[in-house]
């Protein structure tokens, strides 16, 4: 397999995140900021107390409140209870509002989110952490872009975080738009006259209750093949991926025609697991299309959190599609949320995307350490 940028990424889960957040944080020179969702998800805060804990007085935050038309009343109460332990926790913060949609409906939360973190003055950090966990894709994979380009010019240190439960993400309900789309910045070869040939193989990853969204984005991609992604193992529920594929038989049988040697199974709490096999499947397909116009791999993460983070490395590193549909609204009945979360003990997922840990990217040593035996 062709060299990986993140071959030997450095990644840490459960008890091993806490353990290199204490150690790390409580270096006397670390200057913090905490990149969050402020919404009503109760995984909000989980990240920001381990930040404000390790790193007492060196930490900044910046907390994103996603607006979203006519929302329930609920989740704006839910929303700001976090926003106010989120400031308990972290005093040197800023809290912005931003709308995910524009007057005419047009889906602009990606591109404004960028505006946004272009403005923020991080010339006296040493790491800037993003905290997945209740920020929606649609934003997250954008601002995350956008830090990777800006902390590898300036040397500083971007690490990814994700408070994962997958029990809270099903009790979770979306209500899409009809619209599938590009993520801003994940737009890849999509719509290019250059990629008008190739293969396109779409790999959705599945969860309960996304149907809709899936045919949406199918219907726009008009893939050649599917490989969807499954978790396994899958800690909270071992039979997941069988409920899953029950889930979603019609789609196996009749509309996506997926033979069982196409399902793709990745660790549900292991993002590298799926960046290497996304990668690994992109250089076979590279050869074998080579000749007939090319492959263009189409990326859809609408599952777990930390897989997610795991499909934003592989479209950061080979350019490839994130086609999503954005979330018009959410509804959550908390009396089952509650019960999952306080039920359920969120793991932290860390990867650190960045900085001192590596060689700079494109330099010499990084090319002599990909090039070793």
């Amino acid at each position: 397999m062709t060299n990986l940028r993140w071959g030997r990424c450095i990644y840490h889960l459960g008890q091993h995140t806490d353990k290199f957040l204490r150690e790390y944080l409580s270096q006397p020179d670390r200057r913090v900021l905490l990149v969050a969702g402020a919404g009503f998800d109760p995984r909000s805060t989980a990240v920001a107390r381990h930040i404000a804990q390790y790193a007492d007085g060196r930490a900044r935050g910046y907390f994103v409140r996603e607006e979203r038309p006519r929302p329930d009343a609920e989740l704006v109460a839910r929303g700001d209870q976090n926003e106010e332990a989120l400031r308990r926790l972290l005093p040197d913060c800023s809290v912005i509002r931003l709308d995910v949609f524009a007057a005419d409906n047009a889906v602009v939360g990606g591109r404004t989110a960028v505006g946004l973190v272009s403005d923020l003055a991080i010339d006296d950090l040493t790491d800037l952490f993003v905290d997945f966990s209740a920020l929606s894709i649609g934003v997250a994979f954008p601002i995350v872009r956008y830090l990777l380009t800006v902390t590898e010019r300036q040397g500083l240190n971007l690490h990814l975080l994700v408070a994962e439960n997958p029990g809270t993400d099903a009790e979770i309900r979306s209500t899409p738009t009809d619209v599938a789309d590009a993520v801003h910045g994940f737009k890849g070869g999509w719509g290019l006259d250059a990629r008008s040939r190739a293969a396109r193989l779409w790999m959705p990853q599945l969860a309960r209750g996304k149907r809709p969204v899936l045919e949406r984005i199918r219907q726009r991609v008009q893939p050649h093949a599917f490989c969807p992604i499954l978790p396994f193992p899958a800690d909270d529920d071992p039979r997941l991926p069988d409920r899953l594929i029950e889930h979603y038989s019609e789609e196996f049988e009749n509309t996506w025609r997926v033979d069982s040697r196409d399902i793709v199974y990745a660790s549900q709490r292991s993002p590298l697991d799926l960046y290497r096999t996304i990668l690994r499947m992109d250089d076979s397909r590279k050869r074998v299309f080579a000749d007939i116009g090319g492959s263009q791999i189409i990326l859809s993460p609408v599952g777990s959190k930390a897989l997610a983070v795991g499909a934003l490395m592989a479209a950061l590193e080979r350019d490839f599609t994130i086609m999503y549909v954005e979330t018009l609204s959410y509804s959550v009945n908390f009396a089952h949320l509650d019960a999952v979360w306080g039920a359920q003990t969120a793991e932290l997922v860390h990867v650190w995307l960045s900085g001192e840990a590596y060689a700079p990217h494109g330099s010499r040593e990084d090319a002599e350490w990909k090039n070793s035996p």
